[in-house]
């Protein structure tokens, strides 16, 4: 099921990648800058796992900021060279879920959640990724995650009688 509107799921991005862009676009009415920014999330999201720092070259602006989990601040150079002890190039799956787009003319904020599987590599987490058109060429210009918590189970309530 693709959902229409500003939520694309991991199936529509698929769809999309398979060559029915046009469809899926006339479908929701999805403006074609989502589409291609979803596309390049994709080629973001493999690069990462794949740890290609010429892809990461390419998508990323020179002036990108990262700021990471622990709250660091990267440039560029750093954050391509941060991918080296990254768990993500690890982990057997790196994936995409509850992407959401919002475009402003040249500027185009994607957010979504990001997970990881793996003996030691499991993560879950929230990104905020900000794309800017420039001379014609798309590329990040801003990244922030954050992880997610894991849910702690509710303990049962206890009767004061218990003590």
């Amino acid at each position: 099921m693709i959902e229409c509107g500003l939520t694309a799921t991991w199936k529509g991005r698929v769809l999309a990648l398979l060559g029915v862009a046009g469809a899926v676009a006339s479908a929701c009415g999805t403006p074609r800058t989502e589409v291609t920014v979803l596309r390049l999330e994709d080629r973001w999201r493999i690069a990462q796992h794949q740890n290609d720092s010429d892809a990461l070259s390419s998508l990323l602006a020179p002036d990108v900021t990262f700021i990471g989990t622990s709250g660091s601040l990267r440039d560029r150079a750093d954050y391509i060279t941060s991918r080296a002890a990254s768990s993500i190039p690890r982990s057997p799956t790196y994936e995409y879920d509850e992407v959401r787009v919002r475009v402003f003319g040249s500027v185009v904020i994607v957010t979504g959640r990001e997970s990881t599987t793996g003996q030691g590599t499991a993560f879950q987490g929230r990104f905020t990724h900000v794309w800017a058109q420039r001379e014609g060429d798309w590329r990040l210009v801003a990244i922030q995650r954050t992880d997610v918590a894991q849910q702690v189970p509710e303990l049962p309530a206890v009767s004061a009688d218990a003590f």
